[in-house]
């Protein structure tokens, strides 16, 4: 989801469209998953490289 549709899901919501807030929440917390996916995968990845190193 672009990120100027969440603003307007936020503008929605703050303009009391409970739907909207209920959206809202869940495009933050699928990216922020997302996020995690990809900070726990690189950390994964940066330890193999260590670990090949020794």
């Amino acid at each position: 989801m672009a990120t100027d549709k969440l603003t307007q899901l936020l503008a929605r919501a703050a303009n009391g469209d409970p739907e909207a807030a209920a959206a809202f929440m869940r495009a933050r917390a699928l990216r922020s998953r997302a996020a995690e996916r990809v900070t726990s995968s690189a950390r994964a990845t940066g330890l193999r490289m260590i670990r090949a190193d020794w």
